[in-house]
């Protein structure tokens, strides 16, 4: 049956911020004419890495949810926000609020199936770049299919272009295609990884995807209290990550601070004494946009317009502090976004008890990465700027922030992996998002929305030297990764590994799913840490208030630690798919006050 399809066409250059998503056009294509040669085939498959990106966290992220979900953020914005309702394990309004997720992902899986029912119409092209197509379309379904078995559990498998209302798989039948697909991509994709500066910069790799076989391993196994994945050995994972560390030529950046945005230049390049004196004294220095240690991450570049947002980080627009009652001098560098996750107090108490209990190497005293992942400001009063309502500053050299006089959870600390992050930019006068200092003459926007450039990064060799060290039961990565922040090393232990990923790999959406792994069916371990988020203080609309108490775990418990199939589906299906548990109306957030 001839096949009618929209297919995003590309051009792979090199514009400013290695922006192999730049978009030119949608083309209708048949699957009859479509794609018979590589460059065609390459557009095919610039149109399934466009689905990785999302305009809107709230409803199209998981790691959105996954960093809201978890012990180490609030929901933050208003009373009566998304935000707080994820935080709360609940859903506002309706129970279509992930369909933006579900529409992403099952777009990106069509995508997927078509490419690999149709890319064998090439001729002309190499061996190589046959096997580089197909690996790249494996691991880019096996990467969706994990986001939405991870979020709603048994969901439907879509191995075809056909259109048909089938049922759920079981979650045993959705890993086994996982692996399945992920061992395709081991085996397709060449012994290549590509940094900055390659024009190949955001394609998957061969490493990539033994990185990401680990962490569905683990995964899997611990979530289900199973002894393997179906049709993969512990064996064959522990080989596959040995020769992602051993062969592919990641690496460690030197400082990792260096990975996050805020220790870019051009932020303390200006004759207005604006500076981020944490990055100037620190002697930081951004490694950049696809650096040595990183595997895969979504790519972001200036392309974005009021049409297509999602080319900008919108994960870092909606982790940023709102605006209302902002000073971008005050609080400089950073920018500001809709207050989404404000850093628990708790998670600060717990990371700080930690690094006391360490011993360090010559010349560090405490765990740098607790200061070089959260914003701790001073709180001031919006009605009384002189007034300050929380102290919390951890460091003497991070800016103030005058919080809004309206959003809710407002802690004194933001985390500042991904927040948007500015510089002041001579050639327009004013304060703007640094990108537009780092690629000049690329965008004439101006919003912050649309101009974030940092890479939304999926996995890390830090992360793969930990799983490492947890399916081998070693401490080499474990202590590579310490000794990187001044950390002596440790014998080998679970609770090693689980307080170093904790922290390494703060709020890049991971912790939530560690804790579901490492609680297995129970859901005990996570829901006890869940409920330690209470017992602080923090700032519902200028008054400084105790956070409420509520029972998380009791709530992981109802749901299964699954969220809501979007109800839209649900009806469209005739009655074929059914809701998860514990999303009856009695989890509908109404607003913080009446909680």
């Amino acid at each position: 049956m001839k096949k009618i399809f929209l297919i995003l066409s590309a051009a792979f250059l090199m514009v400013g911020c290695e922006d192999f998503l730049n978009t030119r056009i949608l083309t209708e294509k048949t699957s009859e004419n479509f794609p018979l040669t590589e460059e065609e085939a390459d557009e095919v498959l610039t149109g399934i890495y466009a689905h990785l990106l999302f305009e809107s966290p709230e409803t199209s992220s998981m790691y959105y949810f996954a960093q809201l979900a978890g012990d180490e953020c609030l929901g933050g914005n208003l009373s009566y926000s998304g935000n707080c309702a994820t935080n709360f394990l609940m859903y506002k309004d309706n129970l279509n609020g992930l369909s933006g997720l579900w529409e992403r992902c099952y777009t990106l899986i069509n995508r997927a199936n078509q490419a690999l029912a149709t890319m064998d119409k090439v001729t002309e092209w190499t061996q190589e770049s046959r096997d580089r197509h197909f690996g790249e379309a494996y691991f880019l379904r096996a990467v969706a299919y994990y986001e939405l078995v991870q979020m709603f559990g048994p969901v439907p498998l879509r191995t075809t272009t056909e259109n048909t209302n089938i049922p759920r798989a079981s979650v045993e039948e959705v890993y086994g295609l996982i692996a399945a697909d992920l061992r395709q991509a081991i085996e397709l994709l060449p012994n290549e990884i590509y940094t900055y500066g390659s024009p190949m910069a955001g394609h998957a790799t061969k490493y990539a995807a033994e990185a990401m076989m680990a962490r569905v391993w683990l995964f899997y196994t611990g979530r289900y209290a199973k002894e393997t994945l179906p049709e993969v050995t512990k064996s064959e994972v522990i080989a596959w990550i040995d020769d992602c560390v051993t062969n592919s030529g990641h690496d460690l950046v030197s400082d990792q601070r260096n990975l996050w945005a805020y220790s870019n230049s051009y932020t303390n390049d200006n004759d207005q004494n604006l500076r981020y004196n944490y990055v100037v004294n620190n002697d930081l220095n951004w490694e950049g946009n696809s650096s040595i240690e990183t595997l895969f991450a979504n790519k972001h570049n200036l392309k974005s317009n009021w049409t297509y947002t999602w080319w900008s980080n919108t994960h870092a627009q909606f982790c940023s502090p709102s605006a209302d009652n902002y000073d971008k001098a005050q609080s400089y560098p950073f920018g500001t976004g809709w207050g989404a996750g404000p850093v628990s107090p708790a998670f600060v108490e717990d990371w700080q008890e930690w690094a006391s209990r360490q011993e360090y190497l010559e010349g560090y005293d405490t765990d740098p990465r607790l200061v070089g992942s959260v914003w701790s400001y001073n709180a001031y009063d919006p009605n009384d700027p002189t007034k300050m309502l929380l102290e919390r500053k951890l460091d003497a050299n991070e800016p103030d922030y005058t919080v809004s006089y309206r959003y809710f959870e407002q802690t004194g600390y933001f985390q500042k992996k991904y927040i948007n992050i500015n510089s002041y930019n001579a050639e327009k006068g004013g304060v703007y998002a640094f990108g537009l200092q780092a690629y000049p003459g690329i965008s004439t926007q101006t919003s912050q929305q649309l101009i974030q450039i940092a890479d939304l990064i999926h996995i890390r060799f830090a992360d793969v030297l930990l799983m490492q060290s947890e399916l081998k039961q070693d401490p080499t990565g474990l202590n590579r990764v310490r000794e990187r922040s001044g950390l002596a090393p440790v014998a080998y232990s679970l609770d090693a590994i689980k307080n170093e990923r904790r922290y390494e790999l703060a709020f890049e959406s991971i912790r939530y799913w560690d804790l579901l792994r490492w609680s297995g069916p129970s859901l005990d371990e996570a829901g006890d840490a869940l409920n330690k988020q209470n017992g602080f203080k923090l700032i519902n609309a200028a008054e400084v208030v105790d956070m409420v108490k509520f029972d998380y775990k009791a709530r992981l418990k109802a749901t299964e630690g699954y969220w809501p199939i979007p109800q839209t589906e649900i009806d469209l299906s005739d009655g074929v798919l059914e809701q998860n548990p514990g999303w009856e109306p009695t989890a509908m957030f109404v607003d913080w006050g009446k909680m």
